[in-house]
């Protein structure tokens, strides 16, 4: 239990010092909720003796008062430096995590980690915000009020208090066993809700595939079986719990009977008072109160340090290191000395390439995805990334931008490698156009003015017009303080695109990344898309990401790449001369355009002719 309370009081780090501050608070209040059984018994001896008098009777009348003033006005201070604190505490706590989950490696968020995060936002941190201040508000004030009352029996008799001495120590054992059996059972409960929130975000997400497969009860069977895991879970844990509950009832009622035959057997002996013995019946059904009602909070602070326990690992996941601190030249044409070179000379201006990719390898955990990769692109070049599905493509991107760190090897911007360069100035300089847009719950607004809070609506409007989505935003009802759906999900794919595009053109970031944003798009979206991305491209140095070749024949340059390798790097024209595997894809592509076109091929070896697919 004690353990519990430094736990917290570490965890809380500056806040720390007003959760101790209220300890001298419960430790008062503990000594005023106890002092009007102690004046009791002081009345008591006093009127059997006889020595009791008016100007005591109203002395101890008004002290009665006063403790009861103070003993709710010390419980007003405690619950005002604890509960306050502890809402600050997890207020920043919350920031801190944000932070956290910033830094971290995309790796950590498409490795099943969703679930996880989810239920530590939704549920460990909520419930250890809701219970950590109340639950070491009431462990201190419990230990200080047992620690109280056992003085208080002690002053009685001495045999008396070593009896509730002995009894408060066989429960603190049983207690301490009870804390290590609940740990342990309440780990099954946590992982239960885990994968419950998996599964409930996994069946959610999944609604339109399951409706148009119609296996609605199918799908829901991994669904059943998580609520079935988490009910046998919760059952478990009281069955186990309970054993523990009912050790510790008796031994509070065998201590409570051997006080009171004790006290019965030193009162005939004539060692006991008549007012202590009477005081010893008032305190008796309440003698071992505070450490009963103690362990009856352990089934909370088991939860709470398990919970504690899956925060912290979340705030120990390894994070990208930010601590470059080169800045990024302005024009690609910089000193020679800046790039370290033995031939540098002090005059000389040397032009590297704008992106520069230096033997590259990379590898998700033990899986080499990328070996050895090598190529460039000039200042204001388009240079597309082609290959099949898996060679790597989309990888490449997202190492350009940071989204996880390569194994071996250099990722130059304007001669700078990315690692050397601030995380934010970084991002500054790259605009990225992914396939599967996210557009957040908030207005249309602030969707494309998203990392400008500053930004003018002017510039808004104008980013938007060029994206070719003002026209339909100033349909939606509200205009631009329409407030879209999470996700995007009250706009079409085009429409949802489009505004991704306007984010980047009010980003205005010199390198573009396109993961082929017209794929899976309708024609009139794919022309109005078309058009936005010029504008977006236009004076840009942009890498493509091309599942569809059409869109890529006019690149500078080409990388071809082939199961993590470079294949081969040139124009479209040297690339259909030269290389197999590129004129393979084309075919391939030729194909598939014919497909979407209403045509397929029949059998070459047979005809040369092909038949309509339909009208």
């Amino acid at each position: 239990m004690i353990a519990s309370v430094h736990r917290i009081l570490k965890f809380s780090g500056p806040f720390a010092g007003r959760i101790r501050a209220a300890y001298l608070f419960s430790l008062l209040k503990s000594i005023c909720n106890n002092l009007p059984i102690m004046i009791s018994v002081y009345i008591i001896n006093s009127l059997m003796e006889g020595s009791f008098r008016m100007p005591h009777c109203i002395f101890l009348a008004c002290l009665m008062v006063l403790v009861l003033v103070l003993g709710a006005l010390f419980q007003n201070l405690a619950d005002r430096f604890q509960s306050t604190a502890g809402y600050e505490v997890f207020a920043k706590k919350r920031m801190e995590l944000g932070e956290h989950l910033r830094r971290l490696p995309m790796g950590f968020f498409s490795a099943g980690n969703m679930g996880r995060v989810s239920s530590i936002l939704s549920a460990d941190m909520v419930f250890i915000e809701e219970n950590s201040m109340n639950v070491v508000a009431d462990v201190v004030s419990d230990v200080f009020a047992q620690a109280i009352l056992t003085a208080f029996i002690f002053s009685l008799h001495p045999l008396l208090g070593a009896v509730c001495l002995v009894t408060v120590s066989l429960a603190a054992i049983v207690g301490y066993f009870m804390q290590k059996s609940d740990l342990k059972n309440s780990r099954r409960r946590q992982q239960a809700i885990e994968g419950l929130t998996d599964s409930v975000i996994e069946y959610t997400e999944g609604q339109s595939v399951i409706k148009g497969y119609r296996i609605v009860g199918d799908s829901a069977a991994e669904l059943r079986r998580d609520f079935r895991e988490m009910t046998e879970a919760n059952l478990d844990y009281e069955d186990r719990h309970m054993p523990w509950e009912r050790l510790l009832l008796v031994i509070y009622a065998l201590g409570m009977t051997a006080v009171l035959a004790l006290a019965l057997q030193l009162h005939s002996g004539g060692s006991l008072a008549s007012g202590s013995l009477i005081g010893v019946l008032l305190l008796l059904f309440n003698l071992f109160s505070p450490i009963k009602h103690m362990y009856q909070l352990n089934t909370r602070i088991s939860i709470m340090n398990i919970s504690l326990d899956r925060l912290e690992r979340i705030f120990a996941e390894k994070i990208l290191p930010d601590e470059g601190k080169d800045i990024l030249p302005e024009s690609s044409n910089i000193d020679a000395l800046e790039l370290s070179t033995p031939e540098a000379s002090a005059d000389e201006l040397v032009s590297v390439p704008e992106i520069e990719f230096r033997d590259v390898s990379f590898a998700y955990g033990s899986e080499k995805v990328l070996q050895h990769v090598s190529f460039s692109a000039q200042k204001g070049q388009m240079l597309a990334l082609v290959g099949q599905s898996g060679s790597g493509k989309t990888t490449l991107a997202n190492l350009l931008a940071r989204f996880w760190d390569i194994t071996e090897g250099q990722i130059l911007i304007r001669g700078k490698d990315v690692r050397d360069i601030p995380m934010e100035s970084l991002m500054s300089s790259i605009s990225m156009v992914f396939q599967r847009v996210y557009l957040f719950g908030d207005t249309v607004f602030s969707n494309i003015a998203m990392g400008r809070p500053d930004v003018s609506r002017e510039a808004v409007y104008e980013a938007a017009k060029k994206a070719r989505c003002y026209d339909f935003i100033m349909q939606l009802p509200y205009g631009f303080d329409t407030v879209i759906g999470e996700g995007g999900s009250s706009l079409s794919g085009g429409e949802a695109q489009r505004i991704s595009i306007a984010r980047c053109l009010l980003k205005d970031a010199p390198i573009v990344v396109l993961d082929e944003a017209t794929a899976s798009i309708d024609a009139d979206n794919e022309r109005l898309i078309g058009e936005a991305l010029s504008e977006l491209c236009r004076g840009k140095t942009v890498i493509v990401i091309a599942h569809r070749l059409g869109t890529v024949q006019a690149a500078d340059r080409i990388v071809v790449l082939d199961k993590g390798r470079v294949e081969a790097v040139g124009t479209h024209e040297e690339l259909m001369k030269h290389c197999g595997l590129y004129r393979h894809l084309v075919a391939l592509n030729d194909s598939s355009a014919d497909w979407s076109r209403g045509r397929v091929s029949v059998d070459a070896a047979a005809s040369e002719e092909k038949e309509a697919c339909y009208d």
